[in-house]
């Protein structure tokens, strides 16, 4: 809690960062359809380059005391200012509310005068870029390119940034600004100098947009959840069919079907011992009664729902023997395909080692498992069929214990 207020208390809200990217992070539309798959590289960009930003503003947001800090105040500014630029651009596709306004250094001073008048005050967005162009980008030579405060012919040059209020020569207590010298007259000496708390005010008019991008982010999830909710599965099929329709719903939706293709594979896997048919079939006809919820969660758009649905088939025993998770894993992990020549120094030869030391302990209870002759598919389907059968006994005996 005391994190949160912190942020929350700051110069710049950290928190619309996490709240946007978690938006972004959370949904596989974003990293998957072809729309926005071309805008992720930059949305990651944005919010990487918002952290680094954001840190160092809010860690250096009281008026600079050397020249370095305020360049270096100015140059995480601008960050912010581009990168703003470029997501109202390329996500919200409009002009950003804060340009075009005459509000944060309408009162720009040339010593103790102010230096704009109604002909020449520059929008808020040209005097930052101008201010930029001077005290780091370009001060070598900035010319008009429609600041209206310069001459067509005119060329500004900066040789500092000023911090020192005792070198402006103005009445603004926090006062920073730049030292410029111009084409025009070589003997003019130009300070102008403006509040600190006048450009913090902006950065932070820039920054506080950051909710038009979290409610773009809602809006293209919800729009797409709609689209969505549109189909539904058609449930008067075969259980087989149905759960390959299920499986192709989810991948247009970008969904992960892993333990859906487990399923499939546990309904359709040939069982090559008949001494397992009893078991194999009681575990199957299991996944069977789970289908109308598989189905109920696609049209919903319930994952959690949908994990739960098929949780069974990562049934575990509350007890089991002490190298259990462990060969289960390798199990998992390291048989997937049967090669002609196993390499006993390969993971392979490994996983099919775990395999026949899990098949000796409870598993032989349950289900015969032959890893040497097997598919590993039907290897994993016994393991699951093992484990499913020995966690209903496990429960059913301490059920009765508590009766």
């Amino acid at each position: 809690m005391k994190k949160v207020d912190k942020e929350k208390n700051s110069f710049l809200d950290k928190r619309y960062i996490y709240e946007f990217m978690e938006l972004i992070n959370n949904n596989e539309m974003f990293l998957n359809k072809q729309e926005l798959l071309l805008l992720y590289n930059l949305i990651c960009t944005f919010k990487d380059r918002m952290i680094t930003a954001v840190d160092y503003l809010n860690a250096h947001c009281k008026k600079p005391s050397t020249e370095e800090d305020f360049i270096n105040f100015l140059v995480y500014a601008c960050m912010i200012y581009d990168g703003f630029n470029k997501m109202h651009e390329n996500l919200l596709h409009e002009v950003p509310p804060y340009k075009g306004k005459k509000e944060y250094f309408k009162y720009v001073k040339h010593f103790k005068k102010y230096y704009f008048n109604d002909d020449t005050c520059p929008t808020d967005d040209v005097f930052l870029e101008y201010l930029r162009a001077m005290a780091f980008a370009h001060p070598y030579e900035v010319s008009y390119r429609h600041r209206p405060f310069i001459q067509k012919e005119e060329k500004h040059y900066c040789p500092w940034v000023m911090v020192n209020n005792q070198l402006s020569f103005d009445d603004i207590k926090d006062s920073v600004g730049i030292r410029i010298y111009t084409s025009i007259n070589q003997n003019e000496i130009i300070s102008l100098t403006f509040s600190f708390e006048s450009l913090k005010g902006y950065i932070r008019s820039i920054y506080n947009t950051f909710p038009m991008l979290i409610e773009w982010a809602k809006n293209v999830i919800s729009e797409q959840k709609e689209e969505w909710e549109q189909t539904k599965v058609n449930r008067r099929q075969d259980d087989i069919v149905i759960l390959n329709e299920v499986k192709t719903i989810l991948e247009s939706r970008f969904a992960d079907t892993y333990s859906l293709d487990a399923a499939l594979s546990y309904l359709t896997c040939k069982a090559t011992n008949s001494a397992n048919d009893i078991n194999v079939e009681l575990f199957r006809d299991e996944i069977k009664k789970r289908i109308p919820q598989i189905c109920d969660c696609v049209d919903t758009l319930d994952e959690e729902g949908l994990e739960d649905a098929l949780s069974l088939i990562y049934s575990r025993p509350k007890e089991m023997h002490q190298m259990a998770h462990y060969q289960l894993e390798k199990i998992y992990s390291y048989l997937d395909e049967r090669s002609e020549y196993i390499d006993p120094a390969s993971d392979e030869y490994w996983g099919l080692q775990q395999a026949y030391a899990f098949s000796q302990e409870f598993a032989k209870k349950w289900v015969k498992i032959d890893v040497k002759t097997m598919q590993y598919d039907e290897i994993k389907l016994l393991v699951a069929v093992a484990c499913f059968m020995e966690q209903n006994e496990q429960e059913k005996k301490r059920g009765d214990k508590n009766a």
